[in-house]
């Protein structure tokens, strides 16, 4: 019997430590997806495509894009709420346009703020752009101008909320229109006239204005690259570079510390390899790495500038 019950003790105890360290193998234990909260085509998704094959060789598991679309983003965010893959999905994030919920008291699913962030990856800058055929060619025009009209694809985007806190700032007489897709569609609107300006980031800028249908006259970068156009500070509104298109990476809440910084690091490995160097290079797309800590200082300090203008955002 005692032969027997230390037989089966043993046994249970291999079991039981096999099990154990099943559950507690070093992460990442499978593929890892990196989810884009919108269709594909656009910024985010052109991101996350030429990034997440690099961070794959850094974690040694496939890293594989998956595109959420819906509400804005927010069915995504739901999804990565609710993820008890303990790392194994990960997200893109529109900062601060994905703060706005928040910021005005809507009620979601989701606290924005309580994800495990892991890094950012590029910070894109404003300019203000409108038609060259129009009669806007400088600041002083456009605060005596009346009923203006802003193309912007939705409410939750971040050219609404930096159009907003820019139009209150400015003392702009202006009235958005929200449905354009994309881009393209608000370029056409303002060289058609049938808006007159928008923000648009500034790579988009430099796209759409080749065919030479589209200016800009004031810049949000520190400083201006375009000639003859001013920046924030320089045209009497210096608290407006605070408004950026922040790319950040992030995780379901409750993640290890562990699995946080392995995550971060292959992140911040991939967008310093050379590959992806090289594609920021050609393709003039902003590459602005961030830590996780980093990460999760900058938002705090966005959140804390959106909600002074709230109210102007309701």
């Amino acid at each position: 019997m005692i032969k027997k019950a230390g037989l089966g003790t043993i046994a249970a105890g291999a079991i039981a430590l096999a099990l154990s360290g099943t559950a507690h193998a070093a992460f990442p234990e499978r593929d890892v997806t990196f989810i884009i909260p919108y269709g594909p085509g656009g910024g985010f998704d052109t991101y996350v495509r030429k990034i997440a094959p690099v961070m794959a060789k850094y974690l040694k598991v496939n890293v594989i894009p998956k595109n959420v679309a819906g509400g804005g983003g927010r069915k995504a965010l739901n999804v990565l709420w609710r993820d008890k893959s303990a790392g194994h999905n990960i997200s893109i994030f529109n900062m601060p346009g994905m703060m706005l919920d928040e910021i005005l008291g809507k009620k979601t699913a989701y606290d924005i703020m309580n994800f495990t962030w892991l890094g950012r990856i590029a910070q894109s800058k404003y300019v203000l752009t409108v038609s060259t055929k129009g009669n806007l060619n400088s600041v002083a025009d456009l605060k005596k101008a009346k009923n203006m009209k802003y193309a912007v694809t939705s409410r939750a985007s971040g050219s609404y909320v930096a159009g907003k806190i820019m139009a209150d700032a400015m003392g702009l007489d202006v009235t958005f229109l929200p449905g354009y897709k994309g881009s393209a569609k608000i370029s056409l609107s303002i060289i058609r006239g049938d808006t007159h300006l928008s923000l648009f980031n500034t790579r988009s800028f430099a796209k759409w204005a080749k065919g030479g249908d589209l200016k800009t006259i004031l810049s949000f970068e520190d400083k201006s690259s375009f000639k003859g156009v001013p920046n924030a500070t320089e045209a009497g509104y210096p608290s407006l570079h605070a408004l950026t298109i922040e790319r950040v990476v992030g995780t379901a809440p409750g993640v290890s510390k562990s699995t946080q910084k392995k995550l971060s690091d292959a992140l911040f490995s991939a967008l310093n390899d050379p590959e992806i160097q090289a594609w920021h290079k050609k393709t003039k797309r902003p590459i602005d790495p961030l830590s996780a800590d980093d990460t999760a200082k900058m938002l705090a300090d966005r959140k804390a500038f959106f909600t002074k203008y709230k109210d102007v955002l309701k």
